[in-house]
């Protein structure tokens, strides 16, 4: 009776999902002692194989900028056979359930800034499947209301500050403080409320926070990162300073735009795509949080009619704030995404324009030898990034002011002694910015 190749067991068995896998070869071959188990494994390898091409499908759908994310996860729904693992199809169950079940109900983020989420988790849900390395999940903001906090109509008019994004009910390492004029620090994290994946809310009076004269800001971290910074106006006869704010291209010099090279792990299959492709896709996603710009690089490279695979991300670092001073927004493009199929074991490159976030990919895809997990991977070269800091003493973001005056959460009096000076940091600001743009770069 011809026996189970060892290799394969060992190729698959890094996960929970490759491990069911090999238990349903157990269970069956104890079902039928005397059954050839030849046709066992490849079985169970094709199962893999079809959930995998699935997800494949679904990640690709939504590189596109005019997918309905909502459409593609119910595609792969259909597309899942009744052979798929439990877990996996329970995590697409969720995975649905958590975003287009509460599709305009909680969600204050753009159909874009969903987008990019839902396709981060199916390529982490696939990770799983294959047995690659999942990072684990961190919580992303697309908005805060109110953006400042005025603290002469709380908590009549302002009753909590919500915090609006994504894959909060995952994050168990947040924390809100609480910072105030004296350099100490309250700890507010029990006073966190989360009713949906999508919502916290800081409630304030009663049961909730009891702001005071001292309180300053309100900050979120997670893993002892800061993701929000809220400013708190106290009434005073005096006016509030205004922030002062300044327009800063992230890359000084030339050569600090190439970002990488970035070579993706082998995921499945043998080392060498033998001329069949790859089929190669790529993405980068900026994250914008008060301290650091962090750039997501995702790439996939997939044999063609085979099962060679190298696929995963990494996070760098393109600019920390300096002391004093947090990153408020990032003026331009913050996405950027390719795909190609590679038909030689040349370089290839991709040149996108400059009013896309990347100037040129640079890719390896296929090459004479072994090279998925090795040598396969992916240099960027950006256009220059601009983005707004603003000064983190005791005032008032001109950008967060603006946006709590039009929501309607800034009193009378704090509206007549802040607007004109928040106008002229504006308009300064505007023609800093132009000013750099049309700089040869």
């Amino acid at each position: 009776m011809p026996c189970l190749p060892r290799s394969k067991e060992v190729a698959v068995g890094r996960n929970s999902d490759a491990r069911w896998i090999r238990a349903w070869v157990v269970v069956a071959a104890l079902a039928c002692v005397s059954c050839d188990l030849s046709s066992l494994w490849p079985h169970a390898s094709s199962i893999v194989e079809q959930t995998a091409t699935a997800l494949n499908d679904a990640i690709a759908a939504l590189q596109s900028e005019s997918a309905d994310w909502q459409q593609v996860l119910k595609d792969l729904e259909k597309k899942l056979t009744a052979d798929a693992q439990a877990t996996i199809r329970n995590e697409i169950d969720q995975l649905v359930s958590r975003t287009v079940a509460h599709a305009g109900v909680e969600f204050r983020c753009d159909a874009d800034f969903i987008r990019h989420r839902v396709r981060e988790d199916l390529v982490a849900i696939k990770a799983r499947l294959l047995g690659a390395l999942v990072p684990p999940k961190r919580p992303a903001l697309c908005q805060v209301v109110p953006e400042t906090i005025d603290a002469s109509i709380v908590p009549q008019q302002l009753k909590f500050l919500g915090f609006y994004g994504y894959n909060f009910d995952f994050a168990d390492r947040l924390r809100a403080r609480i910072l105030n004029a004296d350099a100490s620090a309250i700890d507010v994290t029990g006073k966190l409320d989360r009713p949906t994946p999508y919502a916290m809310t800081l409630a304030f009076g009663g049961s909730g926070v009891q702001l005071d004269a001292r309180n300053q800001r309100v900050v979120l971290e997670w893993n002892d990162l800061q993701v929000s910074s809220v400013a708190i106006i106290q009434p005073q006869a005096a006016p509030p300073a205004v922030c002062a704010s300044k327009v800063v291209p992230v890359f000084a010099r030339e050569a600090d735009r190439d970002i990488g090279w970035f070579i993706p792990p082998r995921v499945h299959g043998d080392a060498e795509f033998a001329g069949h492709g790859p089929d190669v896709r790529a993405s980068v996603t900026l994250t914008v949080t008060p301290t650091l710009l962090l750039a997501r690089v995702y790439m996939d490279a997939k044999e063609i009619a085979g099962d060679t695979e190298a696929e995963g991300w990494h996070d760098f670092s393109l600019l920390r704030a300096e002391s004093g001073w947090r990153i408020d927004r990032v003026e331009g493009a913050t996405n950027s995404s390719v795909h190609y199929v590679d038909s030689n074991t040349d370089p290839d490159f991709r040149k996108m324009g400059p009013a896309d976030l990347i100037e040129r990919y640079e890719f390896i895809g296929d090459t004479s030898g072994d090279e998925a997990g090795t040598r396969t991977g992916v240099m960027l070269h950006f256009n220059q990034v601009f983005v707004t800091e603003s000064q983190i003493t005791n005032c008032v973001s001109s950008t967060a002011f603006r946006a709590a005056l039009l929501a309607g959460f800034i009193s009378p009096a704090t509206r007549t002694m802040l607007e004109a000076k928040v106008g002229d940091d504006v308009g300064r600001r505007r023609a800093q910015l132009a000013t750099l743009i049309n700089r040869p770069q």
